[in-house]
């Protein structure tokens, strides 16, 4: 919580999703259980960082009245995409093997990485009423 009350949240959603993309490679490419195990380590704990950030700049983003709203159908959807990617991404890991399934999520996380550092508001001190009026 340190952490996301002193950067702006955009930034620490965009580093960690740049960092879940490295570590998760390095976690593919890796062939000692200790590289393993570390790359595997580090890419749950930024993992948990971005969720953590996502979700409180989601709700930071939307608009006073319908916040709560927009906020649960985001959660809602991005509950469904967690169940739908074993589906996805598991042909891919099966078909051409660890790197190409990490590469396939690593270019997911520059496209959150676009997204949220291009068009993302400044959201960290701003009262919350007024971050869509800034972002307009």
């Amino acid at each position: 919580m340190l952490i996301l009350e002193r950067i702006q949240r955009k930034w620490i959603i965009v580093s960690s999703a740049f960092d879940m993309a490295l570590f998760g490679l390095l976690f593919g490419l890796a062939s000692s259980s200790i590289v393993i195990v570390l790359f595997g380590f580090l890419y749950t704990l930024v993992s948990n960082v971005f969720s953590n950030g996502f979700h409180i700049f989601q709700a930071e983003i939307f608009p006073t009245p319908v916040r709560a709203t927009a906020a649960g159908w985001g959660y809602s959807l991005s509950r469904l995409m967690s169940g739908v990617m074993p589906f996805v991404l598991l042909p891919i890991l099966h078909a051409d093997g660890v790197v190409a399934m990490f590469s396939a999520v690593a270019a997911a996380m520059v496209l959150i990485m676009i997204d949220i550092g291009v068009f993302a508001p400044r959201t960290t001190g701003i009262a919350l009423e007024t971050v869509n009026d800034v972002a307009i």
